[in-house]
């Protein structure tokens, strides 16, 4: 699989797919295993492939984006094993928070998975569709052959050769957008190799007695979601020329191969057409709200969309409902407010409404002015999450007390903050331009403060191209407490972070008047956390905010008092 380009992952570097497969199908029959149990590097150049591995697998073990489920590691252990038909006592499976669609076998014997496969698959035979490619790709030593080729460029790209071999082990390493780019030109499987793992991997399905159909069906929904992103864009569908979901591009060519060999091998072994749902469907139950909301706040609205009616294949239910609405209420055109309300009534009619539907459901009545029920739909919120991050703000929000001020009348007011002469200014970074004014104590790695000034209707908290696959919702003036919180969150997501939560989100007293507290943390890589406290108003429709990002621990821990100060301090200029 391979990596989005928008979290800044070098994608091609993987066990990733860029090239279309090759004019004629390659059977599996014409394939054996180069990598047995047990295997060890060779040579000298395998040794030193090794060695970067095991120092990246170090990083990845620590890494805050690992979601730690041992469940689902054992899961997927299981699928795997099942697949190579043998125990692999040194398989290690990382499962990484991060919503695009990828998996890698490496030759070391560390597989990573990212949540974005688990969302899409429906079937244990399509998850070991996945994993079975991959594992294609591992026992075809794939990984050795473009290492080599790589290493036969001309010398002319021998200084770009160098960064994508140390991003090609360095995985989630962030690279400039000119060296991805020249890394992807280079390293890529070839058009032999993505038919070889993809023939090999259907003969280890129809080895374990999964029905290698699916394989297929998995490309197919990925064109499917593809086209569906770019409809509701009013885009053309790309195909090939790339992808926010995946750079696997599937083709017709390559599924109508995948469906050719699938049937051959499933009808010699006589295998099922389908694969189990329901042993899937109960392992990853636990799991689907952290997953739906990690593709949902992605804010790629057909895409998700798009997900949401093909998970529901199986029937709807309270939280897919709920995350149609939130698709609805994140994506804000016109209409969308009362197919977001229609969304979140219809999950909390369902017995498996999540809380967070009941929440939604209270603020969507209160907008609509029926108070009585938005009142009881919170109310039911804080009986079935009494200690939720936001529980402070609903109880504030329930006392019948506004959650913003009504619009002041501040003519042309402009936030006043006085900063200590141990804060340093920064010039506002250029994805970031909304935030008027940016300041560090210890190094803007470290920690640094910005300004929302007055962001006004019709605006988002980012520049970003109108053609963007995901964009931050524009800020409205009529946004609940709900708005702003998602707003924020988006902004961060869309920009690369993977892991997010919000530890607390509270009333405060701001720029004289009610407004509100955002604290939570943040994962922007895969060696370290940030935490972060943002307070924001809504005075005379624009958008004031204060925000202070941090190294988690000591770092945030000594300037987050100075911040408090400061944001205590602000004042609008009359």
């Amino acid at each position: 699989m391979a990596m989005t380009r928008k979290h800044g992952l070098p994608a091609a570097l993987l066990c990733a797919c860029l090239a279309s497969p090759a004019p004629a199908a390659i059977l599996p029959t014409d394939l054996e295993a180069k990598v047995g149990a047990g295997y060890e590097p060779v040579d000298a150049n395998e040794r030193g492939i090794w060695e970067n591995l095991e120092r990246l697998e170090a990083l990845v073990r620590a890494s805050p984006q690992r979601l730690i489920a041992p469940e689902l590691d054992a899961y997927t252990r299981g699928v795997v094993e099942r697949l190579i038909g043998r125990p692999a006592p040194d398989l290690r499976i990382y499962l990484m928070r991060d919503a695009t669609f990828n998996a890698a076998m490496f030759p070391t014997g560390m597989m990573l998975v990212n949540t974005g496969v688990l969302a899409r698959v429906r079937t244990e035979a399509e998850f070991a569709a996945v994993l079975g490619h991959e594992a294609g790709h591992y026992f075809r030593k794939h990984y050795l052959e473009r290492d080599r080729e790589t290493r036969e460029k001309s010398a002319a790209i021998e200084a770009v050769n160098s960064a994508a071999r140390s991003a090609y082990y360095g995985y989630y390493v962030s690279y400039s957008g000119a060296v991805v780019h020249a890394v992807t030109s280079i390293f890529r499987f070839s058009r032999n190799q993505e038919s070889e793992a993809d023939a090999y991997g259907l003969m280890l399905m129809a080895r374990a007695g999964y029905s290698p159909r699916p394989a297929s069906a998995v490309w197919e929904q990925l064109i499917d979601e593809r086209r569906a992103s770019a409809a509701a864009r009013g885009r053309r569908y790309r195909g090939e020329a790339g992808s926010a979901l995946s750079t696997h591009p599937p083709t017709e060519r390559r599924i109508a191969d995948l469906n050719d060999t699938a049937d051959s091998l499933a009808g010699k072994r006589g295998l099922p057409a389908t694969g189990s749902r329901d042993t899937w469907a109960s392992v990853i139950r636990p799991y689907q709200a952290m997953l739906l909301q990690e593709q949902v706040y992605l804010n790629d609205p057909g895409a998700s969309l798009y997900l949401l009616e093909n998970l529901a294949q199986d029937g709807w239910s309270g939280l897919l409902r709920f995350n149609e609405g939130e698709i609805y209420r994140l994506r804000g055109a016109d209409g969308d407010e009362s197919k977001a309300a229609a969304a979140y009534a219809a999950a909390t009619a369902l017995a498996d409404a999540p809380p967070e539907a009941w929440r939604a459901h209270g603020y969507a009545q209160l907008k609509a002015g029926s108070e009585a029920a938005g009142y009881g739909a919170l109310h039911r919120y804080l009986s079935m999450q009494p200690d939720a991050a936001d529980a402070a703000l609903i109880r504030f929000t329930t006392a019948r007390q506004p959650v913003t001020p009504a619009p002041a009348q501040v003519a042309g007011g402009r936030m006043i903050v006085s900063p200590a002469s141990t804060w340093s200014r920064l010039a506002a970074v250029t994805d970031q331009a909304r935030w008027k004014e940016m300041w560090t104590r210890n190094g803007s790695q470290l920690d640094r403060i910005a300004l929302l000034d007055g962001l006004p209707e019709g605006k988002s908290l980012a520049f970003q191209k109108v053609s963007a696959d995901q964009q931050v919702p524009v800020f409205r003036a009529d946004m609940t407490a709900l708005d702003l919180v998602s707003m924020l969150e988006v902004s961060y997501r869309i920009h690369g972070v993977t892991a997010f939560h919000f530890e607390s989100v509270e009333p405060v007293d701001f720029l004289g008047g009610p407004g509100i507290r955002l604290s939570y943390r943040y994962a922007s890589g895969i060696g370290f956390t940030k935490r972060g406290s943002c307070v924001l108003r809504v005075v005379a429709k624009k958008l004031y905010a204060m925000r202070l990002e941090g190294v988690a621990g000591q770092s945030f821990d000594a300037v987050a008092p100075e911040f408090d100060q400061l944001a205590a301090s602000a004042q609008l200029r009359r």
